[in-house]
């Protein structure tokens, strides 16, 4: 048991520093032996841990995802406006103030925007696409969480927002300016909400009360 606890902590010690060397140097500038010397570990030492690049770039996803605590996939039960208002100020006080998720999230677009080979590998961890994931889902539990109806499908109003949302976050990836995103990402909200018309499920439309 010693032994395993000291492994545990050896690991966060190193991907305390990996966290350190990704933010001042990038995802491409992340080596393990740049880690091992933010560390003050022998090479070696780091490679029983993480025995190459992909895993430890895998782990230190997982780490930054954690400390964010998955903020963009919770859904409560406050409603259309309410819960999208909620996601624009998770991006903005979270997500964006957060430089190991950002130049994560930096890397994973430029990787996939920019390559040419649909075929090729991108060098980032399988299966995590922070920003992009879940958008039907999260209209669909908005919708049955909050007891509401639309007068669009959730999955119309999930591609209406996914086109706009995303659009957002890359451009506020490449040029970080909170307040335009937080102003630009809630215009939109009002656009969707003015064209989703959320109401009681089973209200007759006539009905609705216009906030």
């Amino acid at each position: 048991m010693p032994g395993y606890v000291r492994a545990a902590q050896r690991r966060e010690q190193l991907l305390d520093a990996a966290v350190e060397v990704l933010v001042r140097d990038g995802l491409e500038g992340l080596t393990l032996r740049d880690v091992a010397a933010q560390a003050g570990v022998r090479l070696s030492a780091l490679q029983y841990i993480f025995s190459s690049r992909a895993e430890l770039v895998a782990a230190l996803s997982e780490r930054v995802l954690a400390d964010a605590g998955y903020g963009q996939f919770e859904v409560g039960t406050g409603g259309l406006d309410h819960e999208l208002r909620r996601l624009v100020n998770w991006f903005a006080t979270q997500f964006f103030a957060d430089p190991a998720m950002v130049e994560l999230v930096r890397h994973e677009y430029v990787a996939r925007v920019s390559r040419r080979d649909p075929e090729e590998q991108i060098d980032y961890p399988a299966g995590r696409p922070i920003v992009t994931a879940r958008a039907g889902q999260r209209f669909v539990e908005i919708a049955a969480n909050a007891d509401e109806e639309y007068d669009l499908p959730a999955e119309a109003l999930a591609r209406m927002w996914s086109v706009v949302q995303m659009g957002l976050v890359f451009e506020c990836l490449e040029d970080l300016d909170v307040d335009r995103y937080r102003a630009d990402a809630l215009f939109f909200v009002d656009r969707i909400v003015d064209v989703a018309r959320p109401r009681p499920r089973g209200a007759r439309q006539g009905n609705r009360p216009r906030s």
